[in-house]
């Protein structure tokens, strides 16, 4: 008899898997957000990049894993739609993010403003391409080419 501590059968039914995933949907939140603030909490105090750049690989690491999943599957958000108006306000949030985390770290809200516009403006861009693309792969997936 061959022992193993993974069994590749599902021991979940159904409700259990919706609860499991559930679970796993908010413990990847509350780690990307934790990530998120310990990130911008030692860029604000001017602590080392050495000190944090381990932190910023895996806070990338899942961020870009799940945009090329979502992408991949045709995915955008649950609750957000895709949408210019939408990504205008994201580009916003992102320029105010940054400008207000280089402005505390560096004490000049002149220079913060620099690469808050630039953020903004190629995070309006990257949003648009990637909106686009999920609308395109979505759209192939809901009407799959018939194979000869």
């Amino acid at each position: 008899m061959k022992f193993s501590l993974y069994n590749k059968k599902n021991q979940l039914d159904e409700m259990q898997e919706q609860t499991m995933l559930s679970i796993e949907a908010r413990g990847f939140w509350l780690l990307w957000t934790g990530l998120f603030l310990a990130i911008l909490v030692q860029l604000i105090l001017g602590t080392p990049c050495s000190q944090w750049v381990g932190e910023f690989v895996v806070f990338m690491a899942g961020c870009i894993y799940t945009m090329i999943e979502c992408l991949r599957n045709g995915l955008w958000d649950r609750h957000i739609c895709a949408n210019t108006t939408t990504n205008v306000i994201g580009a916003l949030s992102a320029c105010v993010v940054v400008t207000v985390v280089i402005g505390l770290a560096h004490g000049s809200w002149l220079i913060a403003l620099i690469p808050g516009v630039i953020t903004g403006v190629l995070c309006f861009v990257l949003l648009q391409v990637c909106m686009h693309a999920a609308e395109k792969r979505r759209k192939e997936l809901d009407n799959p080419k018939d194979e000869e």
